[in-house]
C-alpha cells in the first residue's frame, strides 16, 4: 500500500505542477481546432474574473509541490480534491475528450483520500466540544 500511495501522490502532484507551470511557461502546444461553444463560454466567464486562474494555477502548482515533497499531504489532498473534481466535470458534461486524463486524476485523488482516511476521521465528529 505504502508504494501504491507513493506512486500515485507523485503522478498526481506532477500532474498538478505540469499543468499549473504550462499556464504561465506555455510549453504544451494548445490544440489546433477550436473548442466547442460551451467551453469557450465557460473558460471566458472565468477569465472575465481576471484573477481566477491565476489562483487556481498558484494553488495547483503549490498542492503538486507539497504532493510530492510529502509534506501536509492530507490538508493539500483536500484542498486539490474540489479542483480534480471540477477537472472531472469539466471533461465529462463539456469536453470529452479530456476524460482520459481526468478520470484517473479523480480516481488517484479518491484513492489518496481513502489512503490518508485517518487524517480526516476527527472532521466527521457529529457533535464536537470545544
Amino acid at each position: 500500500m505504502k508504494i501504491a500511495v507513493l506512486i500515485t501522490r507523485s503522478i498526481l502532484g506532477l500532474i498538478y505542477i505540469v499543468f499549473g507551470l504550462n499556464f504561465f511557461l506555455h510549453f504544451i502546444p494548445m490544440p489546433t481546432t477550436p473548442p466547442p461553444k460551451q467551453v469557450m463560454d465557460f473558460q471566458m466567464g472565468l477569465m472575465g474574473s481576471g484573477y481566477f486562474f491565476n489562483v487556481l494555477k498558484v494553488t495547483e502548482i503549490i498542492s503538486g509541490i507539497f504532493l510530492l515533497i510529502n509534506k501536509f499531504t492530507a490538508l493539500f489532498l483536500v484542498i486539490i480534491f474540489p479542483i480534480t473534481l471540477n477537472i472531472f466535470l469539466f471533461h465529462a458534461f463539456l469536453a470529452p475528450s479530456g476524460l482520459a486524463l481526468a478520470a484517473p486524476m479523480i480516481i488517484i485523488n479518491l484513492f489518496l483520500g481513502f489512503a490518508y482516511r485517518k487524517y480526516y476521521a476527527p472532521v466527521f465528529t457529529a457533535s464536537p466540544v470545544v
